[in-house]
């Protein structure tokens, strides 16, 4: 797997907070047409098990990392008048709140052990998320490696969520003090789809371009919270967007990565077989099935 360089988890939580308010329904509804009951990795191994109570996701079991590294916990959501506001992974005293003004993200909050790791707000041009501007606080610095719960895990490609984790927590360490660091988030539409990110703070620059496919997302919509740093660059999916991620490119310092994501569809034109590489690495390739 490729090593890749940083601008991190406050960007990362940021764009999975705010991104999910960028839809013309509700931010923080999750009302898929279907339903993913089971995600496998290279199509045998249990990933992934959602549980639903009705229409509402009540919760999601992840086995493990896909190194099988960590034990299975489970991360749990809470409602009000059927909008996301909290969630939880009770095992590791983590949680996500969020709060909203009228149908857009406002806010989005991590606390670990009751204390708060980072926050953001939404800022909004033409009904669409413009800029996302976050707070990553000293306590994030000294707990990162006990973090499980990222709220962009759930919204944009794993990829992006790993280079901004990355880069954030490069930035933290450099840090002897205990300030706070700013990161901002800028992001540019092409009608329906966000076809780039840029991210900045304390000195650092990243951009991201991103291409999509024409069919259905099962994801749009979705404010999930999972953070897993070995295998967080492998899913290609965003809650912003109906359609699935084909290309993701990555530039920093002079340097571009591209990741690649193929699919296979079912009947109704909903991914069944999901296939990530980098195009430099075509033959190291990473699989995920559905199951609805």
């Amino acid at each position: 797997m490729k090593t890749i360089k940083p601008i991190g988890i406050a960007v990362a939580l940021l764009l999975s907070a705010g991104l999910a308010g960028c839809h013309k329904e509700k931010a923080g509804v999750y009302e898929p047409k279907k339903k993913i009951q089971q995600i496998y990795y290279f199509e045998t191994s249990p990933y992934q098990h959602w549980d639903w109570d009705g229409d509402q996701l009540s919760s999601i079991t992840h086995y493990g990392d896909i190194d099988f590294k960590s034990d299975t916990w489970v991360e749990h959501f809470s409602y009000e008048k059927g909008r996301l506001t909290r969630v939880d992974n009770y095992t590791n005293s983590e949680y996500i709140t969020y709060e909203y003004n009228d149908n857009e993200l406002k806010t989005a909050t991590v606390f670990y052990e009751n204390a708060i790791m980072a926050s953001w707000t939404a800022s909004y041009s033409n009904g669409k998320i413009s800029k996302l501007t976050g707070t990553i606080y000293d306590g994030y610095k000294k707990n990162a490696d006990r973090l499980t719960l990222d709220p962009l895990a759930g919204l944009l490609p794993a990829e992006t969520c790993q280079r901004i984790a990355q880069q954030e927590q490069k930035m933290a360490a450099q840090r002897q003090t205990e300030e706070t660091l700013t990161v901002a988030l800028l992001l540019t539409w092409n009608e329906e789809h966000i076809e780039k990110i840029i991210a900045t703070g304390d000195g650092e620059y990243l951009e991201m371009k991103l291409e999509y496919d024409d069919k259905h997302c099962p994801y749009y919509g979705f404010m999930g919270g999972f953070e897993d740093f070995y295998t967080n660059y492998i899913t290609g999916h965003t809650s912003f967007t109906k359609n699935n991620v084909t290309r993701l490119i990555v530039t920093e310092d002079g340097y571009a990565d591209t990741l690649c994501y193929a699919y296979q569809y079912d009947a109704d034109q909903y991914p069944i077989l999901q296939t990530m590489y980098f195009a430099e690495y075509p033959e190291d390739k990473m699989i995920f099935k559905y199951e609805y």
